[in-house]
């Protein structure tokens, strides 16, 4: 019986065989697939342009999506710039804090401050002629302040003989100050700091911590002894300057 003509179908099928015991068979394979690439090949006419005006579109729409995006896109860009700015900015600014709290070899820059009689004081004036010790406390007139302070005015005169003066340091005004220095018979001055500049530059940064600084003559920074106990901070301030 002669071959049938071969369909689409069969073609199909004979292309996925890849092996044929007849020789007939093998012979007609490259023909069976030509005619079924050109079956496959030939949709038609109006398939073909639906198709073709289908995938157009698509394209159409799918650039216009896409430049949608884009300008979407460019606009968000607009804003990144500043953010990385006020980013980039950030760091330098906590650095800047940081730097202004002293170390231990710093000189201590001047500053003008009054005292329990309001008048001026300059810090540096101070340390150019003397060595310095300072000591800071919450509030005065309390009573950890004051055993603190009653402390350093019963061994002034120790402190002064090793070349050092003593002065305390807090927020509070002129008035307060000479008030708690009078009733408690101080033999120092007691300065007023109310913007904690000169405190924040020492590092006292938690205003509810007593402390002690100890400055050589000339301004250098010595010791900064942060969070002390009130009565045994003027020993300990005292121990420091011995051991110079």
């Amino acid at each position: 019986m002669p071959p049938k003509p071969p369909s689409s179908e069969p073609t199909r099928r004979s292309s996925r065989t890849s092996t044929s015991s007849k020789p007939a068979s093998a012979a007609s394979a490259p023909s069976s697939k030509s005619k079924a690439s050109a079956s496959a090949a030939k949709p038609s006419s109006k398939r073909g342009k639906g198709r073709a005006k289908s995938a157009a579109t698509v394209e159409s729409d799918a650039e216009e999506e896409v430049g949608g995006q884009e300008e979407a896109g460019g606009e968000e860009d607009k804003g990144e710039p500043e953010e990385e700015a006020k980013d980039e900015g950030e760091p330098a600014t906590k650095k800047a804090k940081t730097a202004s709290v002293l170390s231990i070899g710093d000189v201590v820059p001047d500053i003008t401050l009054k005292n329990e009689d309001d008048e001026d004081l300059s810090l540096k004036e101070l340390y150019d002629k003397t060595g310095l010790v300072i000591f800071s406390y919450p509030k005065a007139n309390t009573p950890g302040c004051t055993t603190q302070a009653c402390g350093f005015r019963d061994i002034h005169s120790q402190i002064t003989d090793k070349g050092f003066s003593v002065y305390g340091l807090s927020a509070d005004g002129p008035k307060a100050q000479l008030s708690w220095k009078t009733k408690h018979s101080f033999g120092y001055s007691l300065l007023s700091d109310p913007k904690r500049e000169l405190l924040k530059q020492l590092g006292a940064t938690d205003a509810k911590k007593r402390c002690h600084w100890v400055i050589e003559k000339g301004g250098k920074l010595l010791e900064a002894a942060i969070g002390v106990k009130p009565a045994d901070d003027p020993s300990n301030a005292l121990k420091f300057i011995s051991a110079l």
